[in-house]
């Protein structure tokens, strides 16, 4: 699988120049930037997770080598510092992204984007969503129906971290993840044992239709309430 990693240059030292009451200012500028950022990948068929503000990974298969050079350029574009951008390989989403940051953070590689030896691979989109939280909020408080929800993204990644997958709080009580195609078992047997999760599964060619097929598959689910998981894959 690929990993596209960015990271965002002399962000710190961005964010210091804007005063004491920064904050605000920052938080407010950061999800700008997501937004403007979300648009231009999803014209390249990919989605950024930003787990950190100032670094970001995207899986990037069936991306080809002159459509990363391109978004590359649109993301710097949009942004008040410059960018440096690694692509990594491995079985799995967590090998890839591990190798894409060793790259970043190489002081002797300016930057990579070369795709050579890397072949596509379906990418494998997870979209989970926590049973009945949003009626717990009924009988409990904001906060700690957040902090089961933040209880159960922990749980997530964990697991998904021995199996080789990443994950991303999408916000509410859902999550995305992305594993390999050959640990599909793995997870589907996770979440029978976990009664208070459902799953859409998505399996396609770039990450965006994956996502995609993901959430109608958990759509399906909520409608039908005959499974708690569900499978849709994209036609060649």
């Amino acid at each position: 699988m690929k990993i596209l990693a960015i990271n965002l240059l002399n962000y710190r030292e961005w964010t210091e120049k804007l005063g004491q009451d920064r904050e605000w200012l920052i938080q407010k500028t950061q999800n700008e930037f997501m937004m403007k950022i979300h648009k231009i990948c999803a014209e390249y068929g990919t989605f950024p997770l930003q787990l950190r503000y100032d670094n970001f990974i995207m899986v990037v298969d069936g991306i080809s080598t002159e459509q990363l050079i391109v978004m590359k350029k649109d993301i710097r574009k949009l942004l008040p510092f410059d960018i440096k951008t690694c692509l990594g390989f491995g079985k799995t989403p967590l090998e890839a992204q591990m190798n894409a940051s060793l790259c970043l953070y190489n002081s002797k590689i300016r930057e990579n984007l070369d795709q050579n030896g890397m072949n596509d691979e379906p990418v494998v989109a997870l979209h989970f969503d926590l049973n009945y939280n949003t009626l717990s909020l009924k009988s409990t408080s904001i906060y700690d129906s957040f902090l089961e929800i933040m209880e159960t993204y922990l749980e997530l990644a964990r697991f998904l971290y021995k199996i080789g997958g990443i994950i991303q709080y999408l916000g509410g009580d859902n999550f995305l993840g992305f594993i390999s195609i050959n640990n599909i078992e793995d997870t589907i047997y996770k979440i029978e044992e976990n009664k208070n999760l459902k799953l859409g599964i998505g399996i396609a060619y770039n990450a965006r239709n994956a996502i995609k097929l993901a959430t109608s598959a958990l759509d399906e689910i909520r409608l039908n309430r005959e499974k708690r998981w569900r499978i849709k894959k994209e036609s060649q």
